[in-house]
């Protein structure tokens, strides 16, 4: 079963930075790596919050690039890459976009990664309770009904989603 979702919105999505920069280390062939495998980071500072809705400055991004992927990333070069969607594509006025989900996305506990979860997320952007400093992003990139779902006029609902 493949997952694919279609936003009103989410030509945001190729734009924000929410998006992780994740790579997959080039082990020469050959190479015995040890059992343990882990990385120390200098975060510089304590995070704030480790809420993605709720993080502002640079040690809390860093913490979320390095745990979150988004629906799309971008290689070392800059280049736009697959990241949780396989393929994408837009509607010819590019106000609909369709993702294609991953089928081997998953969640640190192992539980599949759904188009749910990225309604969910955007949703959670934009709802006044979560009072996300960025939720003015969607407005500045013209998401329909983003300002009025900030300020508390109209909920939610454009976004579908499909599994086939």
């Amino acid at each position: 079963m493949q997952s694919k979702f279609s936003l009103s919105f989410l030509t945001a999505s190729l734009v924000l930075g929410l998006s992780a920069n994740v790579f997959a280390a080039k082990v020469p062939e050959g190479t015995v790596l040890s059992d343990k495998q882990e990385i120390t980071i200098n975060n510089g500072a304590e995070p704030s919050s480790f809420d993605p809705h709720k993080i502002e400055g640079v040690p809390e991004a860093q913490v979320a690039y390095q745990l979150f992927e988004g629906l799309i990333t971008k290689d070392s070069d800059g280049n736009l890459q697959p990241g949780a969607a396989e393929s994408w594509e837009s509607s010819p006025d590019y106000k609909t976009w369709t993702f294609k989900l991953r089928q081997d996305a998953k969640w640190s506990n192992g539980e599949p990664v759904t188009a749910h979860d990225f309604v969910f997320a955007w949703q959670r952007l934009v709802n006044p309770l979560t009072a996300s400093p960025y939720s003015s992003y969607l407005t500045y990139l013209n998401v329909e009904n983003a300002q009025e779902i900030i300020d508390g006029n109209k909920k939610s609902r454009r976004a579908r989603c499909e599994s086939d």
